[in-house]
């Protein structure tokens, strides 16, 4: 089964996802990609937050905390519209 993203919100959900496991491997020692670096993972959520994350390990932690906090109003906007329409 195929799932298509159509919204700019379902999009940014599955960036926030993805980024966030990368956030996870990261932290483990792990590199999934060239494309998943610390830096690029930071900025991805700076952009997000508008916060600058330090490098490092504590960088990391503070942009995993962050991005988590993010996901975590976006399941609760989506929950309160979804109240509404029902």
């Amino acid at each position: 089964m195929t799932t298509v993203l159509t919204t700019a919100d379902q999009i940014q959900a599955y960036q926030m996802s993805v980024v966030r496991q990368g956030l996870k491997a990261l932290l483990m020692g792990m590199k999934i990609n060239t494309s998943y670096t610390s830096g690029n993972c930071r900025l991805f959520v700076s952009n997000l937050t508008g916060v600058k994350y330090p490098s490092g390990k504590k960088g990391l932690n503070a942009a995993l905390l962050d991005l988590e906090t993010k996901i975590g109003e976006g399941v609760e906007r989506r929950r309160s519209e979804e109240e509404v329409l029902s």
